[in-house]
């Protein structure tokens, strides 16, 4: 998910980070770095204080990315004090960088995750990602605690597109609610243990992009 998502910031980033004065060219990567890890991160922290229903409500609605949203509000704020303190921006230039980026990378995110021909990010592997349930493209989450009678995996998916036509049962047959499956899934969240290849601890995202970043 990150390589993905840093080349996405990347490739919409041009008036807000490549061509922005306030940044020296020279710290373009490190400014896409500090907005895929304020992302990332803030996806991570949502979850893991219970917000799956928002994280999978931004996702089922390509409107649902502006700065009112909580997640977006927060990922904003995390991003602009990250611009404040590695390259000394005043507030008003970081919140116009942020306001203006975050809710236009979500929204780009949204849309090719919700795209079937676009198989460059998928809920599932974005979620099993954040939460560190063992997944491949494509393939249900695997939640750590999961009832066995729910087979151990959850197709974030389908939630998704209930959410959407506004069902809140995963399955539609009454036998685990988000709420539940909230309480999990925070229990698992941001503890480095992703299953997916993406290993998140020690130095944290930041480390990871750092190949990406040179």
């Amino acid at each position: 998910m990150l390589e993905p998502l840093f080349k996405l910031v990347q490739q919409e980033s041009v008036t807000e980070i490549i061509d922005n004065p306030a940044i020296p060219n020279e710290h373009n990567n490190h400014a896409v770095g500090l907005a895929t890890d304020s992302i990332f991160n803030g996806l991570q922290n949502s979850l893991s204080s219970g917000g799956l229903k928002d994280v999978l409500g931004m996702f089922g609605n390509n409107n649902n990315v502006s700065a009112k949203n909580p997640v977006v509000g927060g990922i904003i704020e995390n991003l602009v004090g990250s611009l404040s303190s590695k390259f000394g921006l005043d507030e008003k230039t970081a919140s116009g960088i942020a306001k203006s980026l975050i809710p236009n990378i979500l929204g780009k995110l949204v849309s090719k995750t919700n795209d079937p021909s676009d198989s460059s990010f998928d809920i599932n592997s974005i979620i099993g990602t954040l939460m560190g349930g063992a997944t491949s493209q494509g393939s249900p989450v695997e939640i750590p605690g999961l009832q066995n009678a729910q087979g151990g995996s959850v197709d974030f998916g389908s939630i998704v597109k209930n959410l959407s036509s506004g069902s809140l049962d995963s399955n539609q047959d009454g036998s685990i609610g988000l709420d539940d499956l909230s309480g999990l899934i925070a229990k698992v969240s941001g503890k480095g243990n992703t299953q997916t290849g993406e290993k998140v601890s020690g130095g944290g995202v930041m480390d990871m992009l750092k190949g990406l970043m040179n």
